[in-house]
């Protein structure tokens, strides 16, 4: 019988890795741009997720990699020496006004990848599969783009509130996620939560009594009551900030990765820009 496809975490708990005493310096300084910069902070989801990009830029170092839906670009420091290459969808462009960031492909996700079949070796998609209108047509472009022996790997929320309105289409369960990659042609899938059950659960609470008790409450006893929510899930956080239990059904959101079945190969010693003419379609 196979080893399960595993290239995250095996075993019923996830442990952080990150941060160590023993990061190099490129990772330090990564860690300290995620967890600060970018308002990460220092909570499990925010070191399960650096772990999660840490994963992508060793898988990718020296190969092409795709940012799909790629927003402001956040995580393009991870993929220093890796062949960058980002996409956004226009209606995307326009919504966030990112029309001074410079893309290299400019399409619909779900529509189609403006690139040959078997060309890069990573895709990654980080909190936008939720705003594609078609996910199963997105995951199989992926599937069609990436070299065999590539990988997507994929951050998606689930126990989280409606934004970027009216963008925003769906929340995937652990099995819809497998199904949807099973679907695209990816038969080695590992799809993992990205948070405890006690996280996910509570993101909602200060937000929902905020909007509920600002009507029905003066402001002021509403401050309070929110204030000693807060205390209780930041002690309630505090307990659970370990690990995560792979089987809960309440996480904030899924980190995925699936493998196009094959070997990856060697990547051409191209510089970037012919590299990338040589794949447009």
């Amino acid at each position: 019988m196979p080893e399960p496809f595993a290239p995250l975490h095996a075993g019923p708990r996830i442990v952080p890795t990150h941060p160590h005493d023993g990061m190099s310096p490129q990772a330090a300084a990564l860690w300290e741009y995620f967890s600060t910069e970018l308002r990460w902070g220092t909570g499990i989801v925010a070191r399960l997720t650096f772990d999660f990009l840490i994963s992508a830029q060793q898988f990718s170092r020296g190969r092409p990699i795709l940012d799909a839906g790629a927003g402001h670009q956040r995580f393009r420091p991870f993929f220093d020496e890796c062949i960058y290459l980002s996409q956004e969808h226009p209606a995307g462009i326009e919504f966030k006004n990112m029309q001074g960031i410079a893309y290299d492909l400019v399409s619909p996700l779900d529509e189609h990848i403006p690139l040959k079949s078997d060309s890069i070796a990573c895709v990654i998609n980080t909190s936008v599969l939720e705003h594609v209108r078609r996910p199963e047509a997105f995951l199989a472009e992926a599937h069609r783009v990436l070299q065999p022996g590539g990988r997507i790997y994929i951050q998606v929320p689930f126990a989280y509130c409606e934004h970027e309105k009216p963008y925003d289409f769906q929340r995937p369960t652990r099995h819809g996620l497998e199904a949807w990659l099973g679907d695209a042609g990816f038969n080695k899938v590992s799809v993992l939560p990205s948070s405890s059950a006690v996280y996910g659960a509570s993101w909602y609470l200060p937000h929902a009594l905020a909007k509920e008790l600002g009507v029905r409450l003066a402001f002021a006893e509403r401050d309070r009551l929110l204030a000693e929510v807060k205390t209780t899930l930041a002690a309630a956080r505090a307990l659970t900030d370990d690990y995560i239990d792979v089987s809960t059904v309440m996480p904030v959101g899924w980190t995925a990765v699936a493998e196009k079945d094959g070997q990856l190969g060697e990547c051409p010693a191209w510089d970037r820009d012919r590299w990338l003419s040589e794949i447009r379609a």
